[in-house]
């Protein structure tokens, strides 16, 4: 029988209640404060609330931005209704404790997780978050609301690769009376020059934030890097970030265009707005979808369908597993993983064969269809072997994190006969882990 939210048993440091709600378990700490889940029972749906630590903060100063960051989100409640912008349903203060009630996305994950070169999202999808946020400030910038804090990390990727841009604690709305945060106030790394310099804010310094997204997403690096605060914020209003291509030379010279024209030092330079940026990037994404969708995608597709591993996957599931994968050649005697190291990809052999070896000892061989890689299943552990290519081989990389974005059904399905295909090696001949 399904036990009602308050019969649950919670860990010592969770509160029974906030305010009206019943929480449930704590599910995330921030830099203001502990983020809880609750259940709102009228409305039926998950929701979190995020407390904010403002009487516990021994410093007063911290204390006072950290209650108008409050002030500024409980401003918001109702007020943004976009699909892209995390909705605010309710705040309040009980005992001296501020809360914001907000909507529970189970699996989402923020855009941080795919800013490092070794685990980049695949170009169109990123085109189409950063469309989707592009649409989502202009609804805002015409509500009188300038996010001035859009970084990777207060963007989230759904489990269905829809987005939600979260936190608005700095924001700046034009009809609040509420005395707003001053100086400099956000993620350096991607303010705008004018933010730098405290100048009045218009929607044109969001859009600025936003490209310096789009750059890192695209590269695996900020615009702007420097070994202290100070050299950063010069750079940011003086230096021109390194062009794209220096880091990766597959992109359109049109996406490499509309990242420079959102990051323009003068404000009035850059896309005008929201709306504007969103089309110049429909264009890109149309041009990406043709690209991806050629010959050389229909005969990975092709190739794929052969090997047994994917006997029980349905076309569109092909194509999941091949929108969060790589297709990679290696050379004869090529390392494809090493004893030791950690990442979190899974790899199946198209073809040609791999050597496995564990201390210095070869333990087998791996040939067209069979797959390994299972410590990607344990984040942090470390590969029991090594795997080195024979002869010339192509091997898809799959990406346990790019993974987590494809439907429920696909995941299940390749877990499944990926964890199978292992129990049926690991029984044949005994071959140890990778």
């Amino acid at each position: 029988m399904a036990r009602n939210v308050s019969e649950i048993q919670r860990p010592n440091d969770v509160p029974d209640k906030i305010g009206k709600y019943v929480i449930i378990n704590k599910v995330g700490k921030g830099s203001t404060g502990d983020v809880y889940l609750s259940h709102d029972p009228y409305y039926r749906r998950d929701v979190a609330i995020k407390v904010y630590n403002i009487e516990e903060d021994i410093d007063a100063d911290r204390a006072k931005v950290s209650r108008k960051m409050f002030f500024n989100e409980a401003h918001m409640v109702g007020m943004l209704q976009h699909p892209n912008i995390m909705p605010i349903y309710d705040a309040g203060e009980e005992d001296g404790q501020y809360y914001v009630v907000t909507e529970h996305i189970q699996g989402a994950r923020t855009l941080a997780a795919y800013c490092r070169p070794d685990n980049l999202l695949r170009v169109d999808d990123v085109v189409e978050i950063i469309y989707k946020c592009a649409k989502a400030l202009h609804y805002a910038h015409s509500r009188g609301v300038i996010h001035r804090d859009i970084k990777p990390s207060n963007v989230m990727l759904t489990i269905d690769n829809d987005v939600r841009i979260i936190d608005f604690g700095i924001a700046i709305c034009a009809d609040a009376d509420i005395s707003r945060i001053e100086g400099i106030a956000g993620s350096p790394s991607y303010m705008s020059p004018e933010q730098v310099q405290s100048e009045d804010l218009t929607s044109a310094s969001d859009i600025y934030s936003l490209g310096a997204v789009l750059y890192e997403l695209l590269t695996g690096f900020r615009p702007f890097r420097a070994d202290n605060l100070s050299k950063l914020l010069h750079q940011i209003v003086y230096a021109t970030p390194p062009p794209i291509h220096t880091y990766r030379d597959d992109l359109p010279e049109e996406l490499e265009e509309v990242v420079a024209m959102t990051m323009q030092k003068e404000p009035g330079k850059r896309c005008p707005n929201g709306n504007a940026m969103a089309a110049d990037l429909t264009r890109v994404y149309q041009d990406l979808r043709t690209k991806y969708d050629s010959l050389d995608n229909q005969e990975h597709f092709d190739l794929l369908r052969t090997l047994t591993f994917f006997h029980e996957f349905s076309h569109a599931e092909i194509w999941e597993v091949l929108r969060a994968s790589d297709w990679h050649e290696y050379q004869d005697g090529e390392d494809i993983v090493r004893e030791g190291e950690m990442d979190d990809r899974f790899y199946i052999i198209v073809s040609g064969e791999a050597d496995v070896e564990a201390n210095g000892k070869k333990l087998g061989v791996l040939t067209n269809g069979d797959c390994f890689g299972e410590t990607s299943y344990v984040r942090g552990a470390k590969r029991t072997a090594s795997i080195t290519a024979s002869g010339s081989i192509q091997i898809l990389r799959v990406s346990s994190t790019l993974m987590e974005q494809v439907s429920q059904a696909c995941q299940l399905r390749f877990n499944k006969v990926f964890l199978r295909a292992l129990i049926t090696r690991l029984q044949g001949d005994g071959s140890a882990q990778t």
